[in-house]
């Protein structure tokens, strides 16, 4: 696969994540993970990026396939199995790798009693992130016995308000129940406000709120250090990240996908719009803020 191709990739995921954002709805994505989690991939039993995700959901939806399980054809041998007869790649996942460019200076001559001298030449490198492309097989395309798949397929969590109520109680923060409909996380004493259950149309929205502020509590200087100063586009980016984090959660905790924050959409689609690569950006730390929490949840010394 061509390096080129990550482009038109990242471009690709860039216009889905607008049009969702533009209807409101997470949905389309959120709903294949409701039922069997994050695509993930079979080799290397991790999950993967929420750039990939998106991309590899789509063509889940698009070609009917059920299960989120993906590897390149080597890995899917080196499991043990092969392809079924005619079965090839249908899509790439994106991975990016830092390449070192060589900057070369200027060859610096100096005189000095009739005699030349030429100063070593200090050869510096800089850092370029750039993107190559892998082509993956779904498990629905690779020839695995009935009584093996077991081995792949994980169901999601059934009771979402019980299990996320869990999951939030069991990670140590503060948090504060306010009187009004406006949730929000305070930097200055890294506290959460929540508003009553009551407010809420449906407890799903609650809990689909509260982890959105949780992943503005990541991005705190003393944990993940993100940019949280008060800067309009570090603030509608930051509200990117953190919408994207809910959304993560949303499909292991069974919600519907819709966008909580949509006085927030205008900004976001600016953003996507004049940099193609903020969607990359935005989804690394939108899995970073996950990652995150659950090792915080794993912790289970509870909130405050």
């Amino acid at each position: 696969m061509k390096q080129n191709n990550s482009k038109k990739i990242i471009q690709s995921i860039t216009n889905d994540v607008m049009e969702a954002i533009q209807s409101g709805s997470l949905q389309e994505w959120v709903k294949p993970w409701q039922s069997f989690g994050f695509p993930w991939n079979a080799f290397t039993c991790k999950e993967y990026g929420f750039l990939n995700a998106f991309w590899l959901t789509n063509v889940l939806v698009k070609f009917g396939f059920i299960y989120p399980i993906w590897a390149t054809e080597n890995q899917w041998k080196k499991l043990g199995y092969s392809l079924k007869v005619g079965e090839s790649p249908k899509t790439e996942v994106v991975y990016p790798y830092h390449v070192q460019i060589p900057i070369i200076p200027q060859k610096n001559t100096t005189v000095e009693e009739g005699e030349d001298e030429q100063g070593e030449l200090e050869i510096e490198y800089k850092s370029c992130l750039v993107h190559r492309v892998y082509p993956v097989l779904n498990i629905s395309q690779v020839k695995i016995p009935d009584c093996e798949y077991e081995m792949f397929v994980k169901k999601t969590v059934q009771n979402a308000p019980e299990s996320v109520s869990e999951f939030v109680k069991s990670i140590k923060h503060k948090k504060e129940e306010i009187g009004n409909d406006r949730a929000a996380y305070v930097v200055q004493s890294d506290t959460i406000l929540m508003p009553k259950k009551e407010y809420f149309k449906t407890e799903a929205d609650y809990w689909a709120v509260y982890l959105h502020e949780l992943g503005h509590w990541t991005g705190a200087f003393h944990r993940l250090n993100r940019d949280l100063t008060d800067g309009i586009r570090n603030y509608a980016f930051e509200e990117l990240v953190a919408e994207l984090c809910s959304a993560i959660f949303a499909g292991e905790f069974g919600f519907s996908g819709e966008l909580q924050h949509k006085e927030y959409i205008g900004s976001w689609l600016r953003i996507l719009e004049n940099n193609p690569r903020a969607i990359v950006k935005a989804g690394y730390l939108a899995m970073e803020a996950v990652e995150y929490l659950k090792k915080e949840a794993n912790k289970g010394v509870g909130a405050r």
